[in-house]
């Protein structure tokens, strides 16, 4: 579990931290608040991925294609789930997503 920058407690969840982008948030279970990710974080964290997997189109291997483009999507999963901080968003969640 992340800790939420509202309360400082592990609320947000591993899988939930991982799928996170500039318009899909997260809602604490410890404080029913909402936290995200800045698009500005976000996409140069999406960026050595992406790159990857642009150059696996020019490339003529399969092989190295299909490494490309496993290692482009690894990297896009990884490095925004490692990297981009979660910041406060206003407001609470509405009752039917707590």
């Amino acid at each position: 579990m992340f800790n939420c920058p509202h309360c400082e407690k592990p609320g947000i969840s591993k899988l939930r931290k991982s799928i996170l982008s500039p318009g899909l948030h997260a809602t604490c279970k410890s404080c029913g608040k909402v936290s995200g990710v800045r698009y500005p974080s976000w996409l140069s964290a999406m960026i050595p991925g992406s790159v990857l997997m642009l150059i696996a189109l020019l490339v003529s291997t399969e092989w190295l294609e299909l490494t490309l483009n496993i290692v482009g999507f690894g990297l896009i999963v990884a490095i925004p789930f490692l990297f981009t901080p979660l910041h406060k968003e206003s407001g609470q969640a509405p009752s039917h997503e707590k």
